[in-house]
């Protein structure tokens, strides 16, 4: 959430209106309600493992690359209209040495435990950052 809460501003900031998370695609979005620690823009960047608390136990995942961006971010999902304030912005700020300047935004995941859990909106999840 906080990365799109961030690249919502940058887009305001340039005239454009904000976009929802449903751009993206996302399986699991990181939110900051009751966290310890805040998640501050494109943390998951540097995240090593997370644990969700599932009612079978802690599913474990493991962020493993960047996830590149295709066109259709571009694509609002109500409407089917194409525009490329999505992409061109993603552009000015987004390329990553680590899949070969490709635009990236999120990451994709394993999983390393907890393969048939069962995943809800609001279950806790903890995370280690991976420090280089």
């Amino acid at each position: 959430e906080a990365s799109l809460d961030q690249f919502n501003e940058k887009l305001l900031a340039q005239g454009d209106a904000a976009v929802g998370m449903e751009r993206f695609r996302p399986n699991i979005v990181l939110g900051n309600s009751m966290q310890a620690t805040e998640l501050l823009p494109h943390d998951e960047d540097r995240l090593e493992l997370l644990q969700i608390a599932t009612e079978q136990g802690a599913a474990r995942l493991k962020p493993v690359k960047p996830c590149p961006r295709c066109p259709i971010p571009n694509i609002d999902p109500a409407t089917a209209l194409s525009s490329t304030e999505v992409g061109d912005l993603l552009q000015s700020y987004r390329q990553d040495a680590r899949v070969n300047g490709a635009v990236t935004f999120g990451m994709n995941a394993i999983v390393l435990s907890g393969i048939d859990h069962l995943l809800k909106v609001g279950q806790r999840v903890d995370a280690n950052y991976r420090f280089e």
